[in-house]
């Protein structure tokens, strides 16, 4: 494997001997993973029993889209400071979103909570007030740190027909939102790492991607693995109806035994499926490193990768023979994954 034989021109170009290089692979590994995507180093702001999916710049009437990400959840499941920073925004009275949350920290990033509860509790009258909405203590001005305890989720403002959930945004110091869903995958994830918790995190491609089922008829058989008569790849139907591709059939073996089970179509009947993205390994099953790059990652859910900061801890993980079990993904598809925090230690 290529990573085998990077360790390997290390000794060769060195001189040294095998005793002696690891410590300079170490340094290298200590080089600071490079993101290909922004992840803000945040606290989850709600349980991380939740779900939710990237539904950052999905449609919304009157030709806006969506952006922020919304966690589903019940109400009065308690909210909490993604970061240490300044409640900057209260809406009181309640607006027609509802009620909202912001915290700007020292980047003067901002962070927004909308449709923060506003019934009274076990009820759906909307008459809860600021007192069933935010914590006690919670005004504009305030510290908050990281992790407090800031408010209940709920329906309020024009969530009131949909299920109960807190609308989370990331806002950049000129307002422009960016996609939140990274920085949330990432920190469900801090400093540690269970192979086992995080293969079980996922148990399907449409866990792992947090997709939900659409409204209306699909062409696409959620769950179903397909293919056409006159291609190789294989696809996985989510179940949003579109079809992710197996890039290599190393990908595809983190997540099936073997090529049973595959459902063949015609041309037509393939291109009738909306293409979507490419499926990322199955976390707990690989570690993985860039071919160009030599950081070794471990994978999570949503295809967020974590830099394993050391041998020790890869050992700690996957056992002494960790190097074995270390795939390389090719640059062009660098691309489908997002860097969350290093790992630290193992669970």
């Amino acid at each position: 494997m290529a990573y085998r034989r990077m360790m390997l021109s290390f000794e060769r170009m060195n001189h040294i001997h095998r005793g002696v290089w690891i410590p300079m692979f170490l340094t290298l590994l200590l080089i600071a993973a490079p993101a290909s995507a922004e992840v803000r180093d945040i606290v989850f702001p709600t349980q991380t029993t939740t779900t939710f999916s990237d539904d950052f710049g999905d449609p919304r009437p009157g030709g806006r889209t969506h952006e922020g990400v919304d966690i589903l959840g019940q109400k009065m499941m308690q909210l909490y400071a993604a970061v240490d920073g300044i409640i900057s925004y209260l809406t009181i009275p309640e607006a027609s979103w509802g009620y909202e949350i912001s915290i700007e920290d020292t980047d003067h990033y901002r962070y927004n909570y909308l449709h923060v509860n506003n019934d009274t509790p076990g009820t759906d009258d909307g008459m809860g007030g600021v007192a069933n909405a935010f914590a006690p203590g919670i005004a504009v001005g305030v510290h908050v740190t990281r992790g407090e305890f800031i408010g209940w989720m709920g329906d309020s403002g024009d969530a009131e027909a949909v299920t109960p959930h807190l609308h989370f945004e990331i806002r950049l110091p000129d307002d422009t939102a960016i996609d939140p869903y990274p920085s949330l995958i990432a920190a469900r994830y801090v400093g540690t790492y269970s192979a086992s918790e995080a293969k079980a995190a996922s148990p399907t491609i449409n866990f792992d991607k947090m997709i939900l089922p659409p409204k209306g008829i699909v062409n696409c058989v959620s769950g179903a693995r397909i293919k056409s008569k006159t291609s190789s790849s294989v696809y996985y139907c989510v179940a949003d109806g579109s079809r992710y591709v197996f890039p290599n059939d190393k990908v595809y073996f983190s997540w099936y035994p073997d090529f049973t089970g595959i459902t063949t179509l015609s041309a037509d009947q393939l291109a009738s499926i909306p293409l979507g993205k490419n499926v990322t390994y199955r976390p707990g099953v690989k570690m993985v490193k860039i071919v160009s790059m030599p950081q070794v990652y471990v994978v999570t859910q949503g295809g967020v990768l974590h830099w394993v900061t050391s041998t020790s801890i890869a050992a700690s993980i996957f056992g002494s023979n960790w190097a074995k079990n270390v795939d390389d993904i090719p640059d062009t598809f660098f691309t489908d994954y997002t860097v969350g925090s290093p790992i630290t230690a193992s669970r």
